[in-house]
């Protein structure tokens, strides 16, 4: 693998050279991300545990106008001293960036998203060891809203191991400034290993998770203040049997922000959703756990500790409720992001904004 990616490098450096400069530009960057994330929790279904650890993800292409070819890996270190449990991922892609429209194809990183994916959807244990998507990523943006849709390949086929992908459309509209509506839908499907008996089975699982909502920041002090309302409901099989199950609910959102202070409240009653975790865990279901109860709320109290162009830094206290238990969790992560151009603009008075807490 260390030999694959350092004859990537080569050859990207080495295309770099041979093209006129006038045309083409050495692209880079670097991203790192640390993560300590303590749980201790009493519901059933799911673990008490403890992750900390560090990425690193450097990577190095070649841009022409609006297109790039990056090529690198991510490091992913747990703090225990010992590289026995580190991971490398390979990082290759083609990269095209408008104001407008934006794709991917390749193995590329999941901070491309122009937002996090809800817990319903994706647990974020997940994402702190999988910083890469492997598929094509399609967006649209624009000042009202905007578009997306990317097909992630999580499994391939072989004689052992199940294939396993999921295509997610996320979108959203803001005809005016207090409204707004949007949602995800996801095709998940998790096939058998080649070759395999009848004791495998295609599963299918399929999501629609629509929501309208209304933002009120600018008529309070506070610089966030927005509420969603949400009705999610997925339809899941395996093909053997063929008995469609339809666990639906209502999904309430609360966000709200002052200065470096913030509140988030996610509230989920209705049907227990993932009925086929207990038997295929999260090779099929990507979302968290608690979602299998019928009445499930987290609230997050947190704090921005940095927030700038190039840092944030985030230390949260998570409280989940589940009839009967009431377990807590705490966050702290941390993301430093600088690319060439960036580093180019920085002594300019140019607002970059502030870094997006997306891993």
């Amino acid at each position: 693998m260390n030999h694959k990616l350092t004859h990537i490098t080569l050859f990207m450096l080495a295309l770099c050279a041979l093209l006129p400069a006038k045309a083409q530009q050495v692209a880079w960057s670097v991203d790192m991300t640390g993560f300590f994330d303590n749980r201790e929790f009493s519901y059933a279904k799911t673990k008490s545990q403890t992750f900390f650890g560090t990425r690193l993800s450097p990577e190095i292409g070649l841009r022409i106008n609006n297109s790039a070819i990056m090529a690198g890996a991510s490091w992913v270190q747990p703090i225990d001293g010992t590289t026995e449990n580190a991971r490398i991922h390979p990082t290759v892609y083609y990269r095209y960036s408008s104001p407008r429209f934006r794709m991917s194809l390749g193995m590329f990183p999941r901070t491309q998203l122009l937002e996090n994916v809800p817990a319903i959807l994706q647990y974020d244990s997940l994402t702190y060891y999988r910083p890469n998507l492997a598929g094509a990523l399609f967006q649209y943006v624009h000042h009202k809203g905007f578009a997306e849709l990317y097909i992630d390949w999580r499994q391939v086929q072989t004689e052992q191991i199940r294939e396993a992908f999921m295509a997610i459309f996320n979108g959203r509209w803001q005809p005016l400034p207090y409204l707004f509506a949007g949602g995800h839908l996801v095709m998940n499907h998790l096939a058998r290993p080649r070759n395999s008996s009848d004791l495998y089975t295609v599963t299918d699982n399929l999501i629609a998770s629509p929501y309208i909502g209304v933002d009120l920041s600018t008529c309070t002090p506070l610089d966030t203040l927005t509420l969603k309302v949400g009705y999610h409901i997925s339809f899941d099989r395996l093909r053997n049997v063929g008995t469609w199950h339809h666990p639906q609910g209502i999904l309430i959102d609360l966000l709200a922000e002052w200065r470096f202070l913030g509140l988030r409240n996610t509230f989920y009653k209705g049907d227990a959703q993932m009925p086929l975790y207990p038997q295929l865990g999260a090779q099929l279901n990507q979302g968290d756990p608690f979602y299998q109860s019928p009445t499930y709320n987290r609230t997050d109290i947190y704090a921005y500790i940095f927030r700038k162009s190039y840092l944030n830094c985030i230390a949260s206290c998570n409280i989940h409720y589940t009839p009967g238990n009431i377990d807590f969790q705490q966050q702290l992560t941390l993301r430093f992001f600088i690319d060439d151009q960036g580093w180019k603009e920085r002594k300019s008075k140019i607002n970059r904004g502030v870094l997006r807490n997306i891993l």
